[in-house]
Protein backbone atom coordinates (compact mmCIF):
# COMPACT_ATOMS: atom_id res chain seq x y z
CA UNK A 1 0.00 0.00 0.00
CA UNK A 2 1.36 3.30 -1.01
CA UNK A 3 0.84 6.22 1.36
CA UNK A 4 0.40 9.62 -0.02
CA UNK A 5 1.72 12.64 1.86
CA UNK A 6 -0.37 15.67 1.29
CA UNK A 7 1.22 19.05 1.98
CA UNK A 8 -1.00 21.23 4.16
CA UNK A 9 -0.64 24.49 6.13
CA UNK A 10 -2.75 23.25 9.00
CA UNK A 11 -1.08 23.97 12.44
CA UNK A 12 0.95 26.98 11.37
CA UNK A 13 -1.56 29.28 13.01
CA UNK A 14 -0.89 27.61 16.34
CA UNK A 15 2.82 28.28 16.01
CA UNK A 16 2.21 31.91 15.13
CA UNK A 17 -0.21 32.26 18.01
CA UNK A 18 2.35 30.75 20.39
CA UNK A 19 5.02 33.17 19.20
CA UNK A 20 2.62 36.07 19.43
CA UNK A 21 1.62 34.98 22.91
CA UNK A 22 5.26 34.92 24.01
CA UNK A 23 5.82 38.39 22.56
CA UNK A 24 2.62 39.67 24.14
CA UNK A 25 3.66 38.16 27.45
CA UNK A 26 7.03 39.92 27.15
CA UNK A 27 5.42 43.28 26.48
CA UNK A 28 3.00 42.72 29.33
CA UNK A 29 5.88 41.86 31.65
CA UNK A 30 7.76 44.97 30.51
CA UNK A 31 4.70 47.16 31.04
CA UNK A 32 3.85 45.69 34.44
CA UNK A 33 7.36 45.56 35.86
CA UNK A 34 8.41 48.81 34.20
CA UNK A 35 5.39 50.54 35.67
CA UNK A 36 6.19 49.12 39.09
CA UNK A 37 9.80 50.33 38.85
CA UNK A 38 8.68 53.80 37.77
CA UNK A 39 5.99 54.06 40.44
CA UNK A 40 8.41 52.85 43.11
CA UNK A 41 11.05 55.37 42.02
CA UNK A 42 8.55 58.20 42.13
CA UNK A 43 7.50 57.17 45.64
CA UNK A 44 11.14 56.99 46.71
CA UNK A 45 11.88 60.43 45.25
CA UNK A 46 8.89 61.96 47.01
CA UNK A 47 10.04 60.36 50.27
CA UNK A 48 13.61 61.62 49.81
CA UNK A 49 12.40 65.14 48.98
CA UNK A 50 10.13 65.14 52.00
CA UNK A 51 12.92 63.91 54.26
CA UNK A 52 15.43 66.52 53.11
CA UNK A 53 12.85 69.31 53.33
CA UNK A 54 11.78 68.19 56.81
CA UNK A 55 15.40 68.12 57.97
CA UNK A 56 16.12 71.45 56.28
CA UNK A 57 13.07 73.05 57.89
CA UNK A 58 14.24 71.87 61.30
CA UNK A 59 17.70 73.33 60.67
CA UNK A 60 16.26 76.65 59.43
CA UNK A 61 14.02 76.89 62.49
CA UNK A 62 16.94 76.19 64.81
CA UNK A 63 19.10 78.83 63.10
CA UNK A 64 16.27 81.35 63.39
CA UNK A 65 15.48 80.58 67.03
CA UNK A 66 19.16 80.93 67.95
CA UNK A 67 19.71 84.00 65.72
CA UNK A 68 22.52 82.59 63.59
CA UNK A 69 23.24 85.21 60.92
CA UNK A 70 25.31 85.21 57.75
CA UNK A 71 28.19 87.38 58.93
CA UNK A 72 28.63 85.33 62.11
CA UNK A 73 28.55 82.02 60.22
CA UNK A 74 31.04 79.35 61.24
CA UNK A 75 30.84 75.60 60.69
CA UNK A 76 32.46 75.16 64.10
CA UNK A 77 29.69 77.18 65.80
CA UNK A 78 27.82 74.87 68.18
CA UNK A 79 24.52 76.35 67.02
CA UNK A 80 25.27 75.33 63.43
CA UNK A 81 26.43 71.87 64.54
CA UNK A 82 23.26 71.35 66.56
CA UNK A 83 21.11 72.53 63.67
CA UNK A 84 22.59 69.68 61.60
CA UNK A 85 22.66 67.13 64.39
CA UNK A 86 21.30 63.56 64.49
CA UNK A 87 20.24 64.14 68.07
CA UNK A 88 17.43 66.17 69.64
CA UNK A 89 15.64 68.06 66.85
CA UNK A 90 18.48 68.52 64.37
CA UNK A 91 18.22 68.16 60.60
CA UNK A 92 19.49 64.60 60.36
CA UNK A 93 17.21 62.98 62.91
CA UNK A 94 14.16 64.82 61.58
CA UNK A 95 14.99 63.68 58.04
CA UNK A 96 15.41 60.06 59.18
CA UNK A 97 12.10 60.17 61.03
CA UNK A 98 10.38 61.63 57.98
CA UNK A 99 11.68 58.84 55.76
CA UNK A 100 10.50 56.28 58.29
CA UNK A 101 6.92 57.55 57.97
CA UNK A 102 7.19 56.56 54.31
CA UNK A 103 8.52 53.10 55.24
CA UNK A 104 12.18 53.77 54.48
CA UNK A 105 14.61 53.04 57.28
CA UNK A 106 17.70 55.25 56.93
CA UNK A 107 20.86 55.79 58.94
CA UNK A 108 23.43 58.61 59.01
CA UNK A 109 25.83 57.07 56.51
CA UNK A 110 25.38 57.96 52.83
CA UNK A 111 28.38 56.01 51.53
CA UNK A 112 26.00 53.17 50.61
CA UNK A 113 23.57 55.61 48.96
CA UNK A 114 21.00 54.91 51.67
CA UNK A 115 21.05 57.44 54.47
CA UNK A 116 20.98 61.07 55.53
CA UNK A 117 23.83 63.55 55.94
CA UNK A 118 23.91 67.26 56.79
CA UNK A 119 26.95 69.24 55.69
CA UNK A 120 28.02 72.79 56.50
CA UNK A 121 29.57 74.91 53.72
CA UNK A 122 31.68 77.90 54.65
CA UNK A 123 33.70 80.23 52.49
CA UNK A 124 33.05 78.89 48.98
CA UNK A 125 33.31 82.06 46.89
CA UNK A 126 31.85 82.47 43.43
CA UNK A 127 33.72 85.74 42.86
CA UNK A 128 31.02 88.13 44.04
CA UNK A 129 30.11 86.85 47.50
CA UNK A 130 30.79 84.04 49.93
CA UNK A 131 28.46 81.06 50.00
CA UNK A 132 27.37 79.89 53.46
CA UNK A 133 24.73 77.24 53.96
CA UNK A 134 23.79 73.75 55.19
CA UNK A 135 23.00 70.96 52.74
CA UNK A 136 20.70 68.21 53.99
CA UNK A 137 21.22 65.26 51.66
CA UNK A 138 19.03 62.16 51.54
CA UNK A 139 19.73 58.99 49.55
CA UNK A 140 17.23 56.15 49.28
CA UNK A 141 18.07 52.85 47.57
CA UNK A 142 15.45 50.10 47.24
CA UNK A 143 14.65 47.04 45.12
CA UNK A 144 11.36 46.71 43.27
CA UNK A 145 9.55 43.31 43.50
CA UNK A 146 8.81 41.99 40.01
CA UNK A 147 5.94 40.02 38.54
CA UNK A 148 7.69 38.64 35.46
CA UNK A 149 11.20 40.03 35.07
CA UNK A 150 12.72 37.53 37.48
CA UNK A 151 12.03 34.75 34.96
CA UNK A 152 14.55 36.25 32.56
CA UNK A 153 16.73 38.40 34.85
CA UNK A 154 18.21 37.18 38.10
CA UNK A 155 19.45 40.53 39.41
CA UNK A 156 17.40 43.06 41.42
CA UNK A 157 15.58 45.97 39.81
CA UNK A 158 17.16 48.63 42.02
CA UNK A 159 16.48 52.35 42.22
CA UNK A 160 18.59 55.01 43.90
CA UNK A 161 17.31 58.56 44.36
CA UNK A 162 18.87 61.67 45.88
CA UNK A 163 17.44 64.88 47.36
CA UNK A 164 19.29 67.93 48.68
CA UNK A 165 17.65 70.70 50.69
CA UNK A 166 19.82 73.80 51.09
CA UNK A 167 19.40 75.95 54.19
CA UNK A 168 20.60 79.56 54.14
CA UNK A 169 21.04 81.45 57.42
CA UNK A 170 19.42 84.79 58.16
CA UNK A 171 21.25 87.34 56.03
CA UNK A 172 21.16 91.11 55.50
CA UNK A 173 20.37 92.24 51.99
CA UNK A 174 23.13 91.91 49.37
CA UNK A 175 25.16 89.63 51.66
CA UNK A 176 25.93 92.48 54.02
CA UNK A 177 27.51 95.00 51.66
CA UNK A 178 27.02 98.50 53.05
CA UNK A 179 26.72 100.34 49.72
CA UNK A 180 25.16 98.54 46.77
CA UNK A 181 24.18 99.55 43.22
CA UNK A 182 21.74 97.22 41.49
CA UNK A 183 21.86 98.58 37.92
CA UNK A 184 23.47 96.08 35.55
CA UNK A 185 24.33 98.72 32.92
CA UNK A 186 26.86 101.48 33.66
CA UNK A 187 24.78 103.95 31.64
CA UNK A 188 21.78 103.30 33.88
CA UNK A 189 23.40 103.38 37.31
CA UNK A 190 26.28 102.36 39.52
CA UNK A 191 28.21 103.79 42.48
CA UNK A 192 29.86 107.21 42.35
CA UNK A 193 32.05 108.92 44.95
CA UNK A 194 33.04 112.53 44.38
CA UNK A 195 34.15 115.68 46.16
CA UNK A 196 37.11 116.33 48.41
CA UNK A 197 35.91 114.25 51.32
CA UNK A 198 36.90 110.93 52.84
CA UNK A 199 34.28 108.21 52.77
CA UNK A 200 34.84 105.48 55.34
CA UNK A 201 32.75 102.32 55.24
CA UNK A 202 32.90 100.12 58.32
CA UNK A 203 31.31 96.74 58.91
CA UNK A 204 30.47 96.00 55.27
CA UNK A 205 31.73 96.20 51.71
CA UNK A 206 30.89 98.10 48.52
CA UNK A 207 29.35 96.21 45.60
CA UNK A 208 28.08 97.25 42.18
CA UNK A 209 26.29 95.13 39.60
CA UNK A 210 27.77 97.52 37.04
CA UNK A 211 30.41 100.26 37.63
CA UNK A 212 32.17 102.18 40.42
CA UNK A 213 33.54 105.69 39.76
CA UNK A 214 35.59 108.07 41.88
CA UNK A 215 36.08 111.73 41.00
CA UNK A 216 37.94 114.72 42.39
CA UNK A 217 40.00 114.21 45.50
CA UNK A 218 37.66 111.79 47.26
CA UNK A 219 39.19 108.89 49.18
CA UNK A 220 37.23 105.71 49.88
CA UNK A 221 38.23 103.27 52.61
CA UNK A 222 36.56 100.02 53.62
CA UNK A 223 37.28 98.71 57.10
CA UNK A 224 36.07 95.33 58.27
CA UNK A 225 36.71 91.63 57.83
CA UNK A 226 38.28 89.82 54.90
CA UNK A 227 34.76 89.52 53.47
CA UNK A 228 34.49 93.29 53.10
CA UNK A 229 35.91 94.65 49.87
CA UNK A 230 35.15 96.93 46.93
CA UNK A 231 33.99 95.01 43.87
CA UNK A 232 32.03 95.35 40.65
CA UNK A 233 30.70 92.84 38.15
CA UNK A 234 31.72 94.07 34.69
CA UNK A 235 35.15 94.12 32.99
CA UNK A 236 37.04 97.39 33.60
CA UNK A 237 34.17 98.51 35.83
CA UNK A 238 36.25 100.77 38.10
CA UNK A 239 37.25 104.22 36.82
CA UNK A 240 39.04 106.80 38.98
CA UNK A 241 38.67 109.58 36.36
CA UNK A 242 42.07 110.88 37.40
CA UNK A 243 41.03 111.23 41.05
CA UNK A 244 43.82 112.18 43.45
CA UNK A 245 42.23 110.30 46.33
CA UNK A 246 43.03 106.84 47.66
CA UNK A 247 40.73 103.84 47.32
CA UNK A 248 41.44 101.00 49.72
CA UNK A 249 41.35 98.08 49.30
CA UNK A 250 41.92 98.15 45.56
CA UNK A 251 38.64 97.50 43.73
CA UNK A 252 38.07 93.99 42.39
CA UNK A 253 36.78 94.13 38.80
CA UNK A 254 35.00 91.64 36.59
CA UNK A 255 33.61 89.42 39.35
CA UNK A 256 31.15 88.26 36.72
CA UNK A 257 28.20 87.36 38.94
CA UNK A 258 25.54 89.99 39.73
CA UNK A 259 23.58 89.72 42.93
CA UNK A 260 20.60 87.37 42.58
CA UNK A 261 17.30 89.27 42.99
CA UNK A 262 16.25 87.12 45.96
CA UNK A 263 19.24 88.47 47.92
CA UNK A 264 18.02 92.06 47.79
CA UNK A 265 14.25 91.71 47.56
CA UNK A 266 12.16 93.46 50.22
CA UNK A 267 8.40 92.75 50.10
CA UNK A 268 6.47 96.04 49.88
CA UNK A 269 4.23 96.83 52.86
CA UNK A 270 0.44 96.75 52.74
CA UNK A 271 -0.49 100.42 52.94
CA UNK A 272 -4.21 99.73 52.76
CA UNK A 273 -4.30 98.80 56.45
CA UNK A 274 -3.23 102.33 57.45
CA UNK A 275 -5.53 105.24 58.29
CA UNK A 276 -5.56 108.07 55.73
CA UNK A 277 -4.07 111.33 57.02
CA UNK A 278 -3.94 113.60 53.95
CA UNK A 279 -1.09 116.15 53.82
CA UNK A 280 1.29 117.06 56.62
CA UNK A 281 2.59 120.60 56.52
CA UNK A 282 4.04 121.00 59.97
CA UNK A 283 1.97 120.99 63.15
CA UNK A 284 4.29 119.05 65.46
CA UNK A 285 3.15 115.47 65.95
CA UNK A 286 3.06 113.07 63.00
CA UNK A 287 1.00 109.89 63.38
CA UNK A 288 1.58 106.74 61.36
CA UNK A 289 -0.64 106.30 58.32
CA UNK A 290 -1.16 107.13 54.64
CA UNK A 291 -0.18 110.61 53.48
CA UNK A 292 -0.31 112.44 50.18
CA UNK A 293 2.79 114.48 51.09
CA UNK A 294 4.87 115.29 54.17
CA UNK A 295 6.60 118.68 54.15
CA UNK A 296 8.59 120.16 57.04
CA UNK A 297 10.18 123.62 56.86
CA UNK A 298 11.15 124.53 60.44
CA UNK A 299 10.25 123.98 64.07
CA UNK A 300 10.17 120.77 66.08
CA UNK A 301 8.49 117.65 64.72
CA UNK A 302 8.19 114.11 65.96
CA UNK A 303 7.16 111.02 64.05
CA UNK A 304 5.26 108.51 66.15
CA UNK A 305 6.38 104.86 65.75
CA UNK A 306 4.98 103.09 62.73
CA UNK A 307 4.72 102.97 58.95
CA UNK A 308 4.31 106.10 56.86
CA UNK A 309 3.09 105.42 53.32
CA UNK A 310 3.45 108.59 51.25
CA UNK A 311 2.10 108.87 47.72
CA UNK A 312 4.05 112.03 46.89
CA UNK A 313 7.17 113.66 48.38
CA UNK A 314 8.68 113.61 51.84
CA UNK A 315 10.61 116.87 52.29
CA UNK A 316 12.46 117.77 55.48
CA UNK A 317 13.94 121.18 54.69
CA UNK A 318 14.65 122.56 58.15
CA UNK A 319 13.94 122.37 61.83
CA UNK A 320 14.49 119.53 64.25
CA UNK A 321 12.90 116.23 63.31
CA UNK A 322 12.92 113.04 65.36
CA UNK A 323 11.36 109.61 65.12
CA UNK A 324 12.18 106.13 66.41
CA UNK A 325 10.83 102.83 65.08
CA UNK A 326 9.68 104.48 61.84
CA UNK A 327 9.56 103.34 58.20
CA UNK A 328 8.90 105.64 55.25
CA UNK A 329 7.46 103.96 52.15
CA UNK A 330 7.41 106.43 49.25
CA UNK A 331 5.18 105.34 46.38
CA UNK A 332 5.80 107.93 43.64
CA UNK A 333 7.82 110.83 45.03
CA UNK A 334 11.20 111.75 46.50
CA UNK A 335 12.51 111.45 50.05
CA UNK A 336 14.62 114.51 50.83
CA UNK A 337 16.35 115.75 53.96
CA UNK A 338 18.19 119.07 53.90
CA UNK A 339 21.55 120.15 55.26
CA UNK A 340 19.62 122.77 57.21
CA UNK A 341 17.66 120.18 59.16
CA UNK A 342 18.69 118.14 62.16
CA UNK A 343 17.06 114.81 61.47
CA UNK A 344 17.18 111.92 63.91
CA UNK A 345 15.15 109.12 62.35
CA UNK A 346 15.66 105.50 63.31
CA UNK A 347 14.18 102.31 61.87
CA UNK A 348 12.73 99.57 64.06
CA UNK A 349 15.16 96.81 65.09
CA UNK A 350 15.77 94.12 62.52
CA UNK A 351 14.92 91.33 64.95
CA UNK A 352 12.19 91.10 67.58
CA UNK A 353 10.62 94.34 66.43
CA UNK A 354 7.66 94.05 68.78
CA UNK A 355 4.81 96.62 69.02
CA UNK A 356 6.11 99.14 66.42
CA UNK A 357 5.88 96.45 63.76
CA UNK A 358 3.01 94.39 65.15
CA UNK A 359 0.72 97.31 65.97
CA UNK A 360 1.83 100.18 63.75
CA UNK A 361 3.09 98.18 60.73
CA UNK A 362 6.66 99.52 60.63
CA UNK A 363 9.11 97.30 58.72
CA UNK A 364 11.94 95.74 60.75
CA UNK A 365 15.25 97.39 59.90
CA UNK A 366 13.81 99.53 57.06
CA UNK A 367 14.10 103.32 57.31
CA UNK A 368 13.33 104.55 53.76
CA UNK A 369 11.86 102.46 50.94
CA UNK A 370 11.16 103.86 47.47
CA UNK A 371 8.62 101.52 45.95
CA UNK A 372 9.64 99.23 43.07
CA UNK A 373 9.28 101.24 39.87
CA UNK A 374 9.78 104.58 41.65
CA UNK A 375 12.75 106.10 39.80
CA UNK A 376 12.99 109.18 42.01
CA UNK A 377 15.62 110.01 44.65
CA UNK A 378 16.44 109.57 48.29
CA UNK A 379 18.65 112.46 49.44
CA UNK A 380 20.31 112.23 52.85
CA UNK A 381 21.79 115.48 54.11
CA UNK A 382 21.87 116.98 57.55
CA UNK A 383 23.67 118.78 60.32
CA UNK A 384 26.46 117.19 62.30
CA UNK A 385 23.85 116.11 64.87
CA UNK A 386 21.70 114.25 62.35
CA UNK A 387 21.17 110.52 62.79
CA UNK A 388 20.00 108.07 60.13
CA UNK A 389 19.71 104.43 61.14
CA UNK A 390 18.32 101.56 59.09
CA UNK A 391 18.08 100.38 55.49
CA UNK A 392 17.70 102.99 52.77
CA UNK A 393 16.31 101.12 49.77
CA UNK A 394 15.57 102.44 46.28
CA UNK A 395 15.61 99.41 43.95
CA UNK A 396 14.56 101.50 40.92
CA UNK A 397 15.79 104.92 42.06
CA UNK A 398 18.83 106.93 43.12
CA UNK A 399 20.32 107.41 46.58
CA UNK A 400 22.42 110.50 47.27
CA UNK A 401 24.24 110.78 50.59
CA UNK A 402 26.18 113.87 51.55
CA UNK A 403 26.71 117.09 49.65
CA UNK A 404 28.23 120.55 49.95
CA UNK A 405 25.44 121.67 52.28
CA UNK A 406 25.69 118.63 54.51
CA UNK A 407 27.62 118.41 57.78
CA UNK A 408 26.51 114.95 58.80
CA UNK A 409 29.36 112.76 60.04
CA UNK A 410 28.10 109.22 60.41
CA UNK A 411 25.12 107.27 59.19
CA UNK A 412 24.30 103.82 60.53
CA UNK A 413 22.75 102.44 57.45
CA UNK A 414 22.83 100.25 54.38
CA UNK A 415 22.41 102.05 51.06
CA UNK A 416 20.90 99.92 48.27
CA UNK A 417 19.73 101.63 45.11
CA UNK A 418 19.72 101.30 41.38
CA UNK A 419 22.19 104.20 41.47
CA UNK A 420 24.13 105.39 44.55
CA UNK A 421 26.12 108.63 44.90
CA UNK A 422 28.14 109.70 47.92
CA UNK A 423 29.64 113.17 47.62
CA UNK A 424 30.49 116.47 49.29
CA UNK A 425 33.27 118.13 51.23
CA UNK A 426 32.56 116.68 54.66
CA UNK A 427 34.00 113.35 55.69
CA UNK A 428 31.28 110.70 55.81
CA UNK A 429 31.31 107.45 57.78
CA UNK A 430 28.86 104.78 56.68
CA UNK A 431 28.64 102.28 59.50
CA UNK A 432 26.93 99.02 58.68
CA UNK A 433 25.54 96.86 61.46
CA UNK A 434 23.56 93.89 60.22
CA UNK A 435 21.53 93.82 63.42
CA UNK A 436 20.12 97.29 62.62
CA UNK A 437 19.02 96.77 59.00
CA UNK A 438 16.50 94.59 57.22
CA UNK A 439 17.36 90.90 57.12
CA UNK A 440 16.11 88.02 55.00
CA UNK A 441 15.05 85.25 57.41
CA UNK A 442 16.63 81.82 57.15
CA UNK A 443 15.32 80.22 53.99
CA UNK A 444 15.13 76.79 52.44
CA UNK A 445 15.22 75.55 48.86
CA UNK A 446 15.11 72.08 47.32
CA UNK A 447 18.40 72.17 45.49
CA UNK A 448 18.25 68.71 43.92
Amino acid sequence: MIRKFINTEKGQTSVLLALAFIGLLGFTALAVDGGMVYANRRHMQNAADAASLAGGSAAALYLENHYVIYRDWSCSDLRVIRAMSNSTNGAEIIAVNSALTNDYSLDYDISDKHGVDAKCVQGASNGSWIERYIDVKTYITADTPTAFAHFVYSGPLRNTVEAVARVFPRVPLAYGNAIVALAKDCDLGGIEFDGSNVVSVTGGGIFSNSCIDTRGGVSVNVYGTSDDNISCVLPDCYDDHGSTGVVSPAPIENTGVPLPPETYHVPPPDCTVLPYRGNYNGDGKIEYGRYDTIRIQNGDHKFDPGLFCVTGDVEINGGIVAGSDVTFYVVNGDFHTSGNATSSIIAPPANNCGPPCDTFFAMPGVLVYLSPGNTNEVTLLGTEDSVFRGLVYAPSGTIQAGGTSSLMREIYTQLIGNDVKVHGNTNVVVTFNDKLVYQIPARLELNK
